[in-house]
């Protein structure tokens, strides 16, 4: 359809009446689809992508002001407000505002008031009581449908209305923001889970140092606050009062800013919040420490918002606390945070519970070896769990987002390089971190040895462990049978997995042969690095040896460690096959 220049058009507005204000629009729209892609290509985050857009909102629709919101769940959770000739401010969307905002993004659906008695949907007001006599409103969809943003331009400065050029300039803008925010959507999962995997396998090497319960859970606390953004906290464990007979709990440090502080305290049922968790057996949240009645007198100028979570065993019978604060200057906890830290307090519990087993039970050696096949089993099964989910979710989430790069590159015609060149390269960028997630998921439990086994999944781990430290890794599998128990597969895997990283972080080794296979009704493995060895008797038995020997117990085999300083080290594992 075609309008005569200078004619009104549907929604307000008029068309050229010259073909140099033709010209004139044209090389508006192309440069500020430009400046859009450019904004989106240099990979802001959603906080200073929501600015840039809205900036170029106001010069393209030539408009009094313009808001860009980011949407999660239909609510808006980042926007950034421009004002003509005033620039950006930090004033957030009053709840008209945020109303048709959040309605445009639950229907998916664009919005155009060109009439100040237009109501506001959702909102229950015209468009005047929101201070804007125009408004359009268009949803920024991502390949799924889901609205990941909402773009909005209010009181047109030329012009009756928005015209339909005018909406399809803020629709084409909205469809190039969808990958800048899908992307920095993606960016920031990947850090949490980042930060996630970095915190659990820390929490996890704690736990696997078997310590006495009272270290373990001094330790979990300094993990625990890194993760969570905490200042500081404390944990103890329940103990039987003499006198009363009763549970208390008891601590004897708190940490503060990365030190330990003796602080020895004792809290009966209902005193402080230890004494909360003690009686009630659930998370206690405090959002205002200061005049909370639980709230230790010493801590009250100092902790602003506080969380304590029971460490609770099978029978969910409590074992201890953990308790962490933060200051004026953090965020109050929340109910996610503390069902994180009850699931790493259920961990703990396990933890501490074996530690008291070993301690009381050092004479039973096979039950002590069957708690840590048990322990090694479950960490295995959830670095198998955690892989997979990290493949199959956070996989599928990245070829999502490069299906939807593909689709627009497509979409995007070679005449507009400058749109279509940031696509490219947004498109590289997601394939590489997909290689590094299926390398961060490979790392945790390799596909190779549940699918093919042992002797395909050395091959591998020799490569990668080679290539990584710069040695030369030779193989002798030519005994090892097909396939081998499930169990020791693995053991004898990460057996030769904790001896190349010993190599390569202690030997300065520039050759490492390993050899696997049936001998006299023996299964035997040998690891021979050309390092510059080490005293045994002097050196002791680091994490590393302590892993393979629990490993090697728990088949039920023997290993031995020769070594000398400058004639490198070897390894030998000798396990009944099965």
């Amino acid at each position: 359809m075609t309008f005569a220049p200078g004619t009104s058009l549907p929604g307000g507005g008029t068309t050229p009446s010259s073909a140099g204000e033709a010209t004139d629009r044209a090389r508006v729209a192309v440069d500020t689809l430009h400046a859009a892609a450019r904004a989106v290509a240099q990979e802001p985050d959603a906080t200073e992508l929501a600015q840039a857009l809205a900036q170029q909102v106001t010069l393209a629709m030539r408009c009094e002001w313009a808001t860009v919101a980011m949407i999660e769940s239909d609510t808006v959770t980042v926007s950034a407000i421009h004002r003509h000739g005033v620039g950006l401010t930090q004033e957030r969307p009053d709840e008209p505002l945020r109303a048709l905002l959040e309605w445009v993004a639950q229907r998916r659906q664009l919005y155009v008031g060109n009439e100040r008695s237009t109501m506001i949907p959702g909102a229950g007001i015209a468009l005047e009581e929101l201070g804007a006599l125009q408004v359009v409103a268009v949803p920024a969809l991502h390949h799924q449908g889901q609205a990941v943003a909402v773009l909005l331009a209010a009181n047109r400065r030329v012009g009756t209305g928005f015209a339909p050029l005018d909406i399809r300039m803020l629709e084409t803008i909205a469809q190039q923001a969808v990958v800048g925010f899908d992307r920095a959507i993606l960016l920031d999962q990947l850090g949490e889970w980042t930060r996630g995997m970095e915190a659990l396998l820390a929490f996890s090497a704690a736990v696997n140092q078997q310590r006495d319960p009272s270290t373990l859970v001094r330790d979990m606390v300094e993990h625990t606050a890194r993760f969570l953004n905490a200042e500081g906290g404390r944990a103890g464990l329940a103990e039987r009062d003499e006198e009363s007979g009763d549970l208390v709990m008891v601590s004897q440090a708190r940490w503060h800013q990365g030190r330990w502080y003796d602080a020895p305290h004792r809290w009966t049922r209902h005193s402080g919040l230890p004494g909360y968790v003690l009686e009630h057996e659930f998370p206690y949240l405090a959002a205002d420490y200061a005049r909370d009645a639980l709230a230790d007198e010493e801590l009250r100028s100092v902790v602003r918002f506080a969380m304590c979570v029971p460490i609770k065993n099978s029978e969910h019978a409590v074992l201890g606390f953990f308790e962490l604060y933060r200051g004026d200057g953090g965020q109050p906890f929340t109910w996610h945070d503390a069902a994180f830290l009850e699931s790493l307090a259920n961990t703990t519990a396990v933890a501490i519970e074996n530690a008291r087993l070993v301690g009381a039970l050092a004479a039973k050696n096979e039950e002590v070896r069957a708690l840590s096949a048990h322990h090694l089993t479950r960490l295995e099964a959830e670095r198998q769990h955690i892989a997979r989910e990290l493949h199959d979710e956070a996989g599928q989430a990245l070829v999502g987002v490069k299906l939807s790069l593909q689709a627009m590159a497509h979409a995007v015609p070679d005449t507009l390089p400058a749109v279509k060149e940031p696509l490219a390269q947004l498109r590289h960028e997601v394939n590489e971190a997909t290689a590094r997630l299926r390398t961060l998921a490979r790392r945790l439990r390799p596909p190779t040895l549940d699918q093919l086994g042992l002797h395909a999944a050395l091959q591998q781990l020799a490569q990668e462990a080679g290539d990584r430290a710069g040695f030369v890794v030779s193989l002798d599998l030519a005994s090892l049978p097909s396939r081998l128990a499930p169990d020791m597969e693995t053991a004898l895997f990460r057996i030769t997995q904790e001896a190349l990283t010993n190599a390569a972080n202690h030997a300065r080794a520039s050759h490492v042969e390993i050899s696997l296979g049936l001998g006299d009704r023996t299964l035997n493995l040998r690891i021979h690095d050309d390092g510059c060895g080490f005293d045994p008797a002097a050196v002791g038995g680091g994490l590393g040896l302590l892993g393979i020997r629990e490993r090697v117990g728990m088949l039920g085999g023997d290993f031995a460690v020769k070594s000398a300083p400058g004639h490198g080290t070897m390894l030998l594992v000798r396990v009944a096959p099965r």
